[in-house]
């Protein structure tokens, strides 16, 4: 459910490609998920940034 949401939250963006997951399940997966496509509603983008608090992002922006 975590990845159904995450992935759909990044392809809901305005973004050009997504960097598919290097393992072969997890590839699978994504490839299912995104098979099924949808943009989150309003009640799965609150789930998932709910989720979110308090995680340290891997890659955060530095101003110019």
């Amino acid at each position: 459910e975590l990845a159904d949401l995450a992935l759909r939250f990044t392809l809901s963006q305005d973004i050009t490609a997504a960097i598919p997951p290097g393992e072969a399940k997890l590839f699978r997966m994504a490839l299912n998920i995104a098979e099924d496509f949808r943009p989150l509603d309003d009640n799965e983008l609150a789930q998932l940034k709910s989720i979110a608090q308090g995680v340290t992002p891997v890659f955060v922006e530095h101003p110019a």
